[in-house]
């Protein structure tokens, strides 16, 4: 595809066409989160590219309050319904009918900031040929956390951005070109987890390289309580689990989750900044949070299904 093709009149129009089509398209997957909704969509007006040149499409999965409501109440949202559980499912939903040569993913609890797009598309000029910028993510504290523990480990170990290259590139930050996923298909909507690091695997091995870009960013709330980590590492865990093929599924995802641990460990206990009593309570914490994924492990391994959240 050549150049012009990728930015046609500067997003703004294609000649001689009758419809004019954003350039990039914001997809949004929601469940049950009203107010995270709101502050993500005043955020994503706040942007520096001009409002005709983006489309932000919310795709509720099935949520049970006034989520949707919220959403269809800013004006010019596009609001879409996916009923089968799973983000995975919602933005492949969207991506049928979103209309940019660019797509962008961010989560409802994401605050993109002001400069965001226009930080995508200057790097999208640089990399013609990407397959994924991966932008950075920046934690922040929205209220007291249970423990200091719980937010050094979030800050340690979530979003690894900076290694876009080996598929770590997270839906909280993500813009492609929309001709990848044409050519590719999109994320597997079977799974609950994990399915973005999957999909950025498989545009890599197309060819496509994986792209850190440090100056989008996007700002992530902290989840600084045990209940939270403990409900997003079942989340993790049941994606590994349906990520996993047998024969020997079990032993496999146990063998993994104790190499992971003591990488964690390891990676806790050299972490700069922090004193030697901080750098224990995140130990602690990694092997607390490590008995919750072999118990999920062994609940999945009976026959139930992956936790959604």
């Amino acid at each position: 595809m050549s150049e012009a093709a990728r930015f046609p009149d500067d997003g703004q129009t294609v000649k001689g066409a009758a419809v004019v089509a954003p350039l990039v398209s914001v997809i949004i997957p929601v469940w049950n989160s009203p107010d995270y909704i709101r502050h993500c969509l005043a955020a994503l007006e706040q942007q520096t590219l001009p409002r005709d040149q983006y489309e932000i499409v919310v795709v509720d999965n099935g949520s049970t309050d006034d989520t949707a409501s919220i959403a269809r109440a800013v004006p010019g949202i596009i609001v879409l319904e996916e009923t089968r559980p799973g983000s995975y499912a919602a933005r492949n939903r969207a991506l049928k009918e979103v209309r940019g040569t660019f797509v962008a993913f961010t989560d409802a609890d994401c605050l993109p900031a002001p400069d965001w797009l226009e930080a995508a598309l200057s790097a999208a000029r640089s990399h013609p040929e990407f397959g994924v910028l991966a932008g950075r993510i920046e934690l922040f504290d929205e209220a007291l956390p249970d423990g200091q523990a719980c937010g050094d480990y979030e800050r340690i170990f979530s979003f690894p951005q900076a290694f876009a290259e080996r598929g770590n590139c997270a839906t909280a930050n993500w813009v492609s070109r929309k001709d990848v996923f044409d050519r590719l298909g999109g994320f597997d909507a079977a799974l609950k987890s994990g399915g973005d690091r999957q999909m950025a695997l498989r545009i890599r091995d197309s060819g496509f390289p994986l792209i850190y870009v440090p100056e989008m960013l996007v700002r992530h709330p902290v989840r600084a309580s045990w209940t939270e980590l403990v409900r997003k590492r079942r989340r993790l865990s049941g994606g590994r689990w349906d990520r996993t093929r047998r024969p020997a599924r079990l032993l496999r995802v146990l063998g993994a989750t104790l190499y992971d641990a003591g990488r964690r460990l390891r990676r806790a206990a050299l972490a700069p900044g922090l004193s030697i009593g901080r750098r224990l309570g995140v130990m602690r914490l990694t092997l607390a949070l490590s008995a919750v994924a072999v118990g999920e492990f062994l609940r999945l391994a009976g026959g139930q299904r992956a936790a959604r959240d």
